[in-house]
């Protein structure tokens, strides 16, 4: 213990720094990521000798169907007696054999206080749930739709009939029956507490449970969206509250065992762990948005400021976020917005639902808009169970009713319709006509006319999708809003520039409001060689590549976990001659850095110059995307690139991930433009 206390001695600066900022966690808890190549055995060997007495309470069972994307093992500690968590990340990071060590962050319900004054079930009339109901009401052998809250009451009356059966498990038995980890989970899990019951002792998850399949047509209480559904409790917060790994836990279990769809109405920080279990995870998460009136695209660049933005918040086709509207159809007003990262709006307000015990109460928030998204895609899924999660999004996003109150507030600018969202339409766009492509090195642009929803008649499709594959065999996609039919319609895409000229061919796809695609339009264009440098780079300080699940080798500032504090790392090229006209760089990054604080700069320096030039700074969150930095000024020079970090002393994050990375100007011997 004598090794420890000097070894704490050691770190005390820097887990003050880290206690400082910590959000609200599991004290003395740690969420330990390790390397893809790293056994749990090995690391615990090995770093046993690091922290005497540390414990490992749990590793993470990943479903086979998450493994890949999912990386490495996931694992949970215990840290010594009075060895705070600040005390443990401060100790772990940097150890070669993990991706990264974080807190065990507390994820709380988002919900605000009741109000007696409900105008009985208004949420289900206002999103037409009655001419829904034509399509189906639900079924008994439908999508399961996973409740991650705070369990829901086994016995009551409404909600009974349509809980979830496990049939690989024998009731009472004491046995695992299915192997899948849990004991006698007939009806759903406890995540907390490891047990298959996940009793509610709160009434959030009840609640929530009611609005999505409270039984219809039983001549009591509340119909629910759905009157016959499979619900099933995943039990992941207690009184309340809970962390990350229980919503871990709760997302692998929901995953692995045939849940469709999740109804999350809980928030938190950012968790980078939570991230990974929703991004390998194939099912739909609804999410709710948070209730404290905040701009979401605003505060999730501040995460530690504002504490219940995610899960709401990650930027995954797979989650829908979902903020809250009043009876009067106006943004409720302690609902988080967004017109970047928040969907769109569901009722919210005065929610009359199913509470533990029997009974039913009001509840509002963000927690009761969630469960009507999550109910209505219950229905979408039951009527057309061949949907994709990416078609049954499309469905709720492309069927809202368009509010004032709501423009500039959620990505839609309306409010859930599920008679709209359950439309029957058999008959797909006719393809777009008139399709034409041409192309620069760096560039394509398409010109075509547009379709209508259905056939060549009608209302507009949409939205426009045009697919290509890279000179490095990436697929890519470029989705836009349709315009009217007929309408003559040009867009400009980046393009890889390549050595070699190749014929690029590109669909040019409509798509209807319940995501009927056309038949592919299909163009081509002739994309002359360019002018391609051939980078190498060297690696200081920190600077290093990693595997990533469907992308490859990339590079990172942050190769063994989190960046280092007061760190100014770089990634820098060998000197290279631009020998092209009008050079750009172009790659794709992703990046989490403490905001405004940390950062990383691109910077450019000729050859036998003294001084570096910044081009561009990185700070703050974003998600994959594509950058494009205009290196004109230098054509015709040898010049040197450079990727720095520089951070200060008070929080590390994930760093910036970079692919793809190209330099590239145009073949002065080519033709600007080639066309078909």
């Amino acid at each position: 213990m004598d090794t420890l206390t000097s070894r704490l001695t050691a770190i005390a600066p820097r887990a003050n720094e880290l206690s400082r900022r910590l959000p609200p966690h599991a004290e003395g808890e740690l969420l330990v990521k390790l390397k893809p190549s790293v056994e749990v055995d090995t690391y615990l060997e090995q770093s046993a000798s690091l922290m005497e007495g540390t414990e490992m309470v749990e590793q993470f069972r990943i479903p086979d169907q998450m493994k890949e994307a999912f990386g490495g093992e996931l694992i949970r500690l215990r840290l010594p007696e009075g060895v705070s968590t600040a005390e443990g990340i401060a100790l772990l990071e940097g150890n070669e054999q993990i991706s990264y060590v974080t807190s065990n962050d507390k994820r709380v319900v988002s919900e605000v206080p009741n109000d007696e004054h409900a105008e009985e079930l208004w949420g289900l009339k206002t999103i037409q749930a009655e001419a829904a109901w034509d399509h189906t009401t639900g079924s008994r052998k439908g999508p399961v739709i996973a409740v991650l809250d705070t369990g829901i009451d086994l016995n009551h009356p409404d909600l009974a009939p349509n809980l979830w059966t496990n049939l690989g498990e024998i009731p009472g038995n004491g046995i695992d029956d299915d192997n899948n980890g849990v004991i006698d989970d007939v009806h759903g899990y406890d995540a907390t507490n490891g047990t298959g019951d996940p009793t509610d002792d709160y009434g959030h998850g009840t609640h929530c449970a009611g609005t999505i399949g409270a039984v219809g047509n039983n001549e009591i209480g509340v119909t629910g969206i759905n009157w016959q559904a499979q619900i099933m409790p995943v039990r992941m917060m207690v009184q309340g509250e809970g962390t990350v790994a229980d919503t871990v836990r709760a997302v692998l279990y929901a995953t692995e065992n045939g849940a469709a769809i999740t109804s999350n109405s809980y928030g938190g920080p950012y968790s980078q762990p939570e991230y990974e279990a929703f991004a390998a995870s194939p099912l739909l998460h609804i999410c709710a948005a948070g209730n404290e009136g905040n701009d979401n695209d605003v505060s999730r660049f501040y995460p530690d400021r504002e504490p219940h933005g995610y899960p709401a918040t990650f930027e995954l086709p797979n989650v829908i976020s979902v903020a809250a509207t009043s009876s009067r159809e106006r943004l409720a007003t302690f609902s988080n917005y967004g017109d970047q990262t928040v969907d769109l709006a569901a009722p919210g307000v005065k929610i009359l639902s199913t509470v533990p015990g029997g009974g039913y109460d009001t509840k509002s928030g963000t927690s009761m808009a969630t469960p009507h998204v999550a109910g209505v895609a219950g229905l979408i899924a039951t009527a057309y169970p061949e949907a994709s999660p990416d078609e049954i999004k499309t469905r709720l996003l492309s069927n809202v009713d368009v509010l004032p109150s709501l423009k500039g507030k959620v990505i839609t600018g309306g409010r859930l319709n599920a008679a709209k969202a359950l439309e029957k339409d058999d008959i797909p766009p006719a393809p777009v006509n008139s399709g034409k492509a041409e192309a620069t090195w760096k560039e394509a642009t398409l010109s075509w006319a547009e379709s209508a929803d259905d056939g060549a008649q009608g209302a507009p499709a949409t939205f426009t999708e045009i697919r290509w594959r890279e000179a490095d065999g990436k697929l890519m996609r470029h989705r836009l809003k349709a315009a009217n039919p007929g309408e003559h319609r040009t867009t400009s895409l980046p393009i890889m520039p390549s050595a070699q000229a190749r014929e690029l061919e590109f669909d040019i796809v409509a798509v209807d409001n319940v995501a009927n695609p056309s038949a592919p339009t299909k163009v081509t264009a002739s994309v002359p060689a360019a002018k391609v440098a051939s980078l190498e780079w060297e690696a200081e300080g920190s600077w290093g590549q990693v595997e990533l699940p469907h992308r490859g080798k990339v590079w990172t500032d942050s190769p063994e976990g989190n960046y280092p504090n007061r760190s100014s790392a770089s990634l820098t090229s060998q000197p290279f001659q631009l020998v092209g006209e009008g050079s750009l760089l172009t790659f794709e990054s992703r990046y989490r850095l403490e905001a405004l604080s940390d950062s990383v700069e691109l910077q450019v320096k000729e050859v036998g110059a003294e001084e570096w030039t910044d081009l561009e700074s990185y700070t703050s969150y974003r998600e994959w995307q594509r950058q494009e930095v205009d290196l004109s000024a230098y054509d015709g020079k040898t010049v040197q690139l450079r990727f720095q970090l520089r951070t200060d002393s008070v929080k590390s994050d994930e760093g910036i991930y970079l692919d793809r990375i190209c330099v590239a100007g145009k073949d002065p011997q080519q033709n600007e433009t080639a066309a078909v």
